[in-house]
C-alpha cells in the first residue's frame, strides 16, 4: 500500500527502497547515525526485469525441477500399490482404472454424496463399480488378476459405456 502510494507520487522518477536495520541491540542515538550512514552509501541500480526474462528465468527453474525427480519412495515403481498391470489399449487402460478406483463416467456428486445414473440392465440399481461386477459375476480382486477377461465380459455385457 505504501510502495503505490510512493509510486503515484512519483511518476516521473525511479523509485529505490532500502532497508536498513535499526533499533535492535543498540542505543537510539547509535541506530539513528547508522541509519543515517547506510542512507549515503551507494545504491545498486538494475534494471527491472522484462516479461521474457522472467519467463526464461522460470521456465529454465521448472526445466531444472524436472530433470531433478522427486525423491519419494513411490516415484520410482513400477506403479502405485494397486497398479493394474495390463497391456491394453488406451480405452481399455481407462476403463479398468475407472473401474478399480470408482471413478466411473457417471458418478456426479451432489450436495456431498455421490451419485451414480441407474444400471441399464437392472433398472433398479446404481451403477456402483461393486454393482458392474455382480452384475457380471465378478469380483474386485479379478481386476488385478485377469484385467483382459473382465475387460471382455463387461464388453459382451455392453457395459463399457458406463465404465
Amino acid at each position: 500500500m505504501l510502495f503505490n502510494k510512493l509510486r503515484t507520487l512519483c511518476n516521473t522518477c525511479v523509485l529505490h527502497l532500502q532497508w536498513v536495520p535499526s533499533h535492535i541491540n543498540l542505543k537510539y542515538d547509535i541506530a539513528d547515525s547508522l541509519a543515517k550512514e547506510g542512507t549515503t552509501m551507494p545504491h545498486a541500480y538494475v534494471d527491472p526485469l522484462t516479461y521474457l526474462e522472467l519467463y526464461s528465468r522460470r521456465k529454465a527453474l521448472v526445466s531444472i525441477s524436472w530433470r531433478h525427480p522427486p525423491a519419494h519412495s513411490w516415484y520410482r515403481s513400477e506403479g502405485p500399490g494397486a497398479a493394474i498391470r495390463f497391456k491394453g489399449d488406451w480405452k481399455d487402460q481407462t476403463a479398468l482404472a475407472r473401474l478399480s478406483s470408482g471413478h466411473l463416467k457417471t458418478l456426479r456428486f451432489s450436495r456431498g454424496d455421490k451419485k451414480f445414473n441407474i444400471c441399464t440392465k437392472s433398472n433398479m440399481i446404481e451403477v456402483t463399480p461393486q454393482h458392474l461386477l455382480d452384475c457380471v459375476a465378478l469380483v474386485y480382486d479379478d481386476l488385478f488378476k485377469q484385467p483382459d477377461f473382465v475387460l471382455e465380459v463387461t464388453k459382451a455385457n455392453d457395459l463399457m459405456d458406463l465404465i
